[in-house]
């Protein structure tokens, strides 16, 4: 890889392990030895069950993380963009080998580098132990950070999903406008409905509410969440490495205050009893 980053995902991967208190070398050692690897929009980048011998990075585009149902359904657990960290989650198999603990496909065509967990270990491996302690407290606090997530969301109403999901993926994904933030991926209400654990008729119920209240307008396949809303302000998470800027092209400087940490949620969705989708 060349010295200067020249991807939005390359760049997000040098911050992120700069942020986990990697050295220099031990971060150019790592992320100089990878495979890239360009997928088609909607091709399978690894199932359920794959061997995890390798892990992803996101260097442009957008993919889709699934968890898959014993009864044949499936759940969006999380929608990864440049510079994320995907194919990290594993089990060990009947055979004591690790497999992929979900399944992931191209939202659109994207571009993947790989890195091998033998390259990755070894990597490690050289590194001072004072180094390793502070990996290590960094990882923890990433994996608590997901869990709050999935706790905070699950106590929440379908309705609010709905509204997390869309402001975050505002923050993640979006771009300032006249009118507020339009969010750039193509999602279909059955994404959506995969997003918070519901039915695709419950979210046009609630897309429908919000459009009626203002809170949302359509442009084409694209939402658009209306400056005013609530929903064009970034969710806050307690770990920043989540966080990202909205590009704004406006030149109003960045987003507004961030909602309340107790009001905050993210993908982690949960399959609802119809009682909960009435209590939406």
């Amino acid at each position: 890889m060349n010295s200067q980053p020249s991807t939005p995902g390359q760049t997000r991967l040098l911050e992120l392990l700069d942020q986990w208190g990697l050295p220099k070398e031990a971060v150019a050692g790592l992320v100089g030895r990878h495979t890239l690897v360009r997928y088609p929009k909607r091709s399978p980048l690894f199932l359920q069950g794959s061997p995890a011998d390798v892990v992803f990075v996101v260097f442009n585009g957008l993919v889709k993380i699934y968890c898959p149902g014993a009864d044949g359904n499936r759940i969006l657990v999380h929608l990864a963009g440049p510079g994320d960290l995907i194919g990290y989650a594993d089990f060990l198999d009947s055979n004591r080998q690790r497999s992929q603990m979900f399944e992931a496909h191209a939202l659109t065509s994207c571009s993947v580098a790989l890195f091998t967990r033998q390259h990755v270990l070894k990597t490690l491996r050289g590194s001072d132990p004072a180094v390793l302690v502070g990996f290590l407290e960094s990882l923890n606090g990433f994996w608590s950070s997901v869990v709050h997530r999935y706790a905070v969301y699950l106590s929440m109403s379908l309705r609010e999903r709905l509204q997390m999901v869309l402001a975050d993926l505002g923050a993640r994904f979006g771009v300032h406008d006249a009118r507020g933030v339009l969010l750039t991926p193509e999602l279909s209400q059955e994404e959506l409905a995969e997003m918070i654990g519901s039915s695709r008729p419950m979210v046009s119920k609630l897309l429908s509410e919000m459009a009626q209240r203002a809170m949302i307008a359509c442009q084409g396949r694209h939402y658009i969440l209306l400056r005013g809303s609530g929903l064009e302000v970034a969710p806050r998470w307690p770990n920043p490495a989540f966080s990202r800027p909205v590009v704004d092209n406006m030149g109003e400087g960045g987003l507004r205050a961030p909602v309340p940490a107790e009001r905050s949620g993210g993908h982690f969705p949960g399959r609802l009893s119809d009682r909960a989708d009435r209590a939406a």
